[in-house]
């Protein structure tokens, strides 16, 4: 990509110097042979080159009219050089993208509360598809240009650039942004991610991936909210079936995203929610029957099985266990 740009760039100053190449010789050609002034001579050399048909700036003698001649020669095939890299220019796609990043631009600038996922290896892929199916926005950052495309065809909003660049994150919509996700495969390349995402939103959660086990802690340290080995988890996963097949297999139905009826999820308790002041015994009632398995308090504190008199507060994280019209009837109360 990088190779085809400086290519580019260096056909489009040929152009430009060819140019001004012919402009340089018609003036000192005419100031010669017609013995014209400089301003006369750039004029005559411009119409002439142009071809645009304006009248002689003085009638020429027939040397003049032999200089001319060559001049539009030269000067119309510089124009059809030019002409002919601005067509290949459009046609291999330079202003469909310039476009179509626009619109990408465009639709990106109107999230809010959405997700910014930064990479898309196979990591990303299946976070994306797993947002995808629970109808969360996101927006995939990434600075390859074959997984930027790869994310495109997939039908993801997608911004190709480093995503620990601050002006990468701001078009991404950090400030507006419920979580970020750090998925790059290498833990350096998530550290400037993390460390650039919470100087932009310093409340934004942050989930990290780290390819080695050590580097948990450190990602946390520099600013993640939670960072996980993948590897592990999935061997983890994997025990746990091994060991518990049932309880695994129940945890798996009830998770989002594997299409059950029965949903166990988190909701976030708004300071204006319906629920602020309740006890968890009125909570449950208007979801006719949701069940309120743990409340983490604003001050981390958390409470397992909490009492049907618990008090719910604002900032509060509930986690439900219930069908998907019982845990709507919550997410949305108000």
């Amino acid at each position: 990509m990088e190779r085809r740009r400086t290519r580019e760039r260096r056909d489009a100053l040929k152009i430009v110097w060819a140019f001004l190449a012919v402009l340089a010789a018609g003036t000192v050609g005419y100031m010669a042979i017609e013995g014209w002034t400089f301003l006369e001579s750039l004029f005559m050399t411009i119409i002439t080159v142009s071809t645009v048909g304006y009248r002689e700036v003085h009638p020429l003698s027939d040397p003049g009219r032999i200089f001319s001649s060559f001049l539009i020669v030269g000067g119309v095939g510089v124009s059809l050089y030019g002409l002919t890299m601005l067509v290949q220019y459009l046609v291999e796609g330079h202003l469909t993208n310039t476009l179509g990043r626009r619109r990408m631009l465009n639709k990106v600038s109107k999230l809010k509360e959405h997700f910014i996922i930064c990479g898309y290896g196979r990591v990303g892929k299946v976070v994306t598809d797993t947002f995808r199916r629970e109808g969360s926005a996101f927006v995939v950052v990434t600075p390859e240009a074959d997984a930027n495309a790869r994310a495109e065809a997939d039908g993801c909003l997608c911004l190709q650039g480093d995503p620990s660049d601050y002006e990468t994150l701001r078009l991404a919509g950090i400030e507006r942004a419920r979580g970020l996700l750090a998925l790059a495969d290498d833990d350096a390349t998530n550290v400037l991610t993390i460390v650039s995402a919470r100087k932009l939103s310093p409340d934004v959660f942050i989930i990290s991936r780290a390819t080695a086990e050590e580097s948990v802690s450190k990602l946390e340290v520099v600013g993640a909210n939670r960072a996980t080995n993948p590897y592990r988890s999935e061997g983890e996963r994997i025990a746990r079936f091994a060991l518990y097949p049932l309880v695994a297999d129940f945890i798996e139905k009830v998770l989002p995203g594997y299409g059950s009826e029965l949903a166990l999820e988190d909701v976030e308790i708004p300071h204006d929610s319906l629920l602020v002041g309740k006890t968890v015994r009125e909570a449950q009632s208007y979801s006719s029957g949701a069940s309120v398995l743990a409340i983490r308090k604003s001050g981390k504190e958390t409470i397992p099985k909490p009492s049907d008199e618990t008090v719910i507060e604002s900032g509060d994280r509930l986690i439900l266990l219930g069908d998907r019209e019982q845990l709507r009837v919550l997410e949305g109360t108000k």
